[in-house]
């Protein structure tokens, strides 16, 4: 679908992708802006100074019983406000309440526990759904449960303690939400950090300390009263209309006549770049996502996903002082642009004494160093697999598999099940008529073999763990199965992609039938603000009950009703004592499903302890849709094998947008209804 820039200025505002839908995949759509905000309140190219986040210092260092050095860290996941909008204030979810998170910096060897407290509303105060919030650090070989897995879901006045062993070498890692179904909201929201991995060997060749700059990119659009909006256009994507870095609106840096290091994040939750230097120069790139490349390559351009790493050297001795350079954005196909979406940021060179102290401050490295990923070899692999990413009924699927199986498999079923230690070749193949998707492979860093049979690009020759399937696309990945057994996950990084439903699992050198020590849920619970977490006691087994002291995920939804955006409750800070309500009946909403005019169907399961509990039952579905008062859309028995279902046609005259079921025997579940 090609929409004319001429067509969409005509539509204007949010709903320009909206009013087309995306049943199929645009190759480009131009218009003037998606925000609603006053002249007077647009953000303009150019105008704010880069601000770098504060480095978060440890509580408190100790040493592990083996000598190792351990630092440990508290952030609080709250409620804060950002400058971004001239003349407005924008509500954010942020780390310590910032936009980004502070940076986390650390040393090879030294392990690190980050206590990650939830004191976020119940309720996002604008959206509505459920603020449980799980913690993936991006490019970190964590155990599973502390990985961030998607339904390991911390509550409202619970801390969870994730433990970073930081054993891989010097790399941009970052940390975001990753809460089931919610992911894609809670990130744009705020939540999101970078964290730095050093090591000897990436200290000795690269710029350190403030010509090492981190540059998280990513988009927004916002409302008339400077609150961010959201339209993920039928979960296709959101691509907004202002660029930002660092969280604020195309900034400028003044710089050196040096060489910097810049560490690049795209943070969007959908949108690509196509990063240039306005000179038309070349960077020189030294560091993918698993860190430094064998070799630096001079690159013109390059294409950045979501959740990709690129550390780039800019050497800006050559420009007078001065001089302006740009970093633009020509962009990839299946992206939304607008005015300024072209432009991220600019540099300005200055004339003051220039600090050549440190690595590469005058001299372009060239070779670096190896690593394992780009030292296996073909020959290595002993199995090869192959899975597409599509679209399927509405339904985003990656190797034909959705989470929702995962979840309603007991967290068994697997995409695949290489041993320990195993080299495996995947195929990625995305050949379904369109969509770029950025596939990310937890737990391990891959060498990517080919694109469409040919090398990979030279910004990508080095370990990687998102790889951009473009349009059409087959890429082949090299892998060693190294570090951890378990379960860990795979899914797209257009967020909006992977909540509905593009996330799998695959196992490590475990059957997922058998007792699993490191359980991705069960084996480190979160635990009450300011108590110390429980110890496992050696020998105990993981069980499938849930405790009191966090509600166990259910499949689509989250274990409490949504309010309306009426009865939203105030954003106040809770007491270190609150404590989440646990329900016996995990009740889930599998199908949610309201054509105006046409049917409506709201289907689902009751289980207790994972089992159908025996005696009747019922479940009452209500419309939550935010905006008007709650009603009773019915009321419909729970069957002899734990499911329940309600249709009607051709169903409410209003569009119902969120339901709410709550069961007679007491368990309650929400979901955001498919409008298609």
């Amino acid at each position: 679908m090609s929409i004319t820039r001429r067509q969409a200025l005509q539509i204007g505002g949010v709903g320009i992708i909206g009013a087309f839908g995306l049943a199929v995949p645009l190759t480009s759509v131009d218009a003037k802006s998606a925000s609603r905000l006053a002249p007077s309140n647009m953000p303009r190219p150019f105008q704010r100074t880069l601000e770098v986040p504060t480095v978060l210092a440890p509580t408190r260092t100790t040493l592990d019983p083996d000598g190792h050095k351990r630092h440990h860290y508290r952030i609080e996941q709250k409620l804060g406000s950002a400058n971004i909008v001239p003349g407005l204030s924008t509500p954010i979810l942020g780390y310590n309440g910032t936009f980004p998170g502070p940076t986390i910096k650390v040393n090879q060897g030294e392990r690190i526990t980050l206590m990650m407290d939830n004191i976020l509303p119940l309720f996002h105060p604008q959206w509505g759904y459920r603020l449980d919030t799980s913690t993936h650090l991006h490019g970190s070989a964590s155990l599973p449960q502390f990985d961030g897995y998607a339904n390991d879901l911390t509550g409202l006045g619970f801390c969870k303690d994730y433990e970073y062993p930081n054993f891989q070498p010097a790399r941009t890692l970052w940390y975001h939400d990753h809460a089931v179904h919610n992911t894609a909201q809670s990130v744009y929201s705020g939540l999101a950090g970078q964290y730095h991995m050093h090591d000897d060997v990436e200290r000795s060749l690269l710029p350190q300390g403030k010509f090492d700059v981190p540059l998280t990119v990513s988009d927004a659009m916002f409302a008339a009263d400077g609150q961010l909006a959201y339209d993920d256009n039928t979960h296709s994507g959101l691509w907004g209309d202002v660029v930002l870095v660092n969280g604020a609106p195309w900034p400028v840096m003044k710089v050196q006549r040096r060489i910097y290091r810049f560490r690049i994040l795209n943070a969007s939750i959908a949108r690509s770049y196509r990063f240039s230097l306005s000179t038309g120069d070349p960077v020189t790139m030294v560091a993918t996502d698993g860190g430094l490349m064998p070799t630096a390559q001079q690159v013109s351009s390059w294409r950045h996903s979501g959740g990709e790493r690129y550390e780039v050297l800019i050497d800006f001795s050559k420009y007078p002082a001065g001089k302006r350079v740009e970093l633009r954005n020509l962009s990839n196909d299946n992206n939304v642009d607008y005015d300024f979406t072209g432009k991220v940021m600019a540099f300005d060179v200055t004339d003051e004494p220039v600090d050549t102290s440190g690595p590469a401050a005058k001299v372009m490295p060239t070779l670096l160093t190896p690593s394992t990923p780009m030292s296996l070899t073909p020959s290595q692999s002993v199995k090869s697999r192959h899975m597409r990413v599509k679209r399927d009924n509405d339904i985003w699927t990656i190797g034909g598999m959705t989470w929702d199986e995962v979840v309603e498999s007991g967290y068994k079923k697997v995409l695949a099940d290489p041993d320990l230690d195993d080299v495996e070749i995947w195929t990625i193949e995305n050949s379904s008529g369109g969509w770029f998707h950025p596939v990310h492979i937890h737990l391990v860093d891959f060498q990517i073999l080919s694109r469409n049979g040919r090398p990979p690009f030279a910004y990508e020759r080095g370990p990687k763990d998102v790889v951009y399937v473009g349009e059409g696309e087959t890429v082949r990945l090299l892998m060693k199965f190294e570090h951890h057994r378990g379960r860990y996950m795979i899914h797209c990084h257009n967020l909006p992609h992977e909540d509905h439903d593009m996330m799998a699992q695959f196992s490590v050198g475990i059957d997922p039938n058998d007792p699993d020590p490191n359980h991705p849920i069960e084996a480190s619970k979160p635990h009450p603000i300011n108590q110390t977490a429980p110890v496992e006691e050696p020998g105990d087994e993981p069980t499938d009950e849930p405790t009191p002291e966090t509600p166990e995920p259910t499949a689509s939804a989250t274990a409490t009703a949504e309010p309306t955006e009426t009865a939203s409750p105030a954003p106040a800070e809770p007491t270190a004592t609150a404590t989440p309500t646990a329900t016996s009946d995990v009740l889930t909403i599998t199908t949610a499903r309201h054509r105006l005019n046409k049917d409506m169907d709201v289907a689902g399961t009751s289980r207790i302890d994972g089992a159908v509990p025996a005696g009747s039952a019922s479940v009452k579905v209500y419309d939550v849709t935010p905006g008007r008062a709650e009603t009773l859309l019915g009321t419909v028995p729970i069957n002899s094998l734990g499911s329940w279902s309600l249709s009607a046609k051709p169903g409410p005259r209003q569009q119902v947008t969120s339901v709410r079921a709550v069961s007679s025997r007491g368990g309650t579940a929400t979901r955001r209804m498919d409008t298609r």
